[in-house]
């Protein structure tokens, strides 16, 4: 027992201080789905259009959160260091979060919605890939995805005179979004450790299978821009922020 608790906190001294950051902002902003106020959130007397919209974008985020949820629980196993371990449990914890608030929206919302086979096809292509694959796939290109999106949703359901699309918009940008954020810097972070240790020929597979995921994600993100014009959102300007910062975040984590 000794030698775990030894082996533990040699882990913790040498954990890296922006994970062991995140790791405490984690702890810090944990959100019970049960306690928010769903009672003050009726979209019964909503048009059909505008639910219809909304719902249609929650599905494919909620189906995204599915595959994040086992994504999350894999790469915990894998990790290397203690810290990231650490970081990696509060992230399936967060992924359970988010398909239990993204099911109560959609159970709120009363209206079908599938998902598209696109997204179907992309969510089972990267949570079959290898370890770093699966870390770049999911933690930098569907979490940062989901991250713009769903900020840029916030934001404008917040701005709109009602106040079920007021609660549901910061709901999205303080709490949902705000996990997306830990979970994208921790994926950055890590691969970016990674990546500098990769030969040549590893490194250049893995971006060929990031050009090949990165081209199926700019179809989906145009799709999904079409769809949030129902809420008055610039969906070229969404796009091209989306793909903006998926660039720069790959950048970040030493890939091209």
């Amino acid at each position: 027992m000794n030698e775990l608790i030894e082996v533990a906190q040699q882990g913790l001294d040498a954990g890296r201080g922006d994970v062991e950051h995140l790791y405490e902002l984690s702890k810090r902003r944990q959100w019970n789905v049960s306690e928010l106020p769903w009672e003050s959130v009726d979209f019964s007397q909503f048009p059909l259009e505008l639910r219809q919209g909304l719902a249609d974008l929650i599905t494919q985020t909620h189906h995204g959160e599915l595959a994040a949820l086992t994504a999350s629980a894999r790469l915990v196993q894998s990790a290397p260091e203690l810290m990231d371990r650490l970081f990696g449990a509060t992230q399936v914890t967060d992924e359970a979060r988010h398909v239990e608030w993204f099911s109560r929206l959609l159970f709120q919302l009363d209206t079908e919605a599938k998902v598209m086979p696109a997204v179907a096809a992309l969510m089972a292509d990267v949570t079959a890939a290898d370890d770093l694959e699966l870390l770049v796939g999911m933690n930098i290109l569907v979490e940062g995805l989901a991250q713009t999106t769903l900020t840029t949703v916030g934001r404008t359901l917040r701005s709109v005179e009602n106040d079920s699309l007021k609660i549901v918009g910061t709901w999205l940008t303080e709490k949902v979004a705000g996990d997306e954020s830990r979970h994208l810097a921790f994926g950055i972070n890590r691969v970016g450790r990674l990546v500098r240790t990769l030969s040549a020929q590893r490194r250049a597979t893995l971006e060929a299978r990031i050009a090949q995921w990165f081209e199926r994600l700019v179809g989906l993100a145009e799709e999904q821009c079409r769809g949030i014009t129902t809420f008055g959102i610039d969906g070229d300007a969404l796009l091209a922020r989306c793909l903006t910062e998926t660039r720069s975040r790959l950048a970040l984590a030493g890939l091209s």
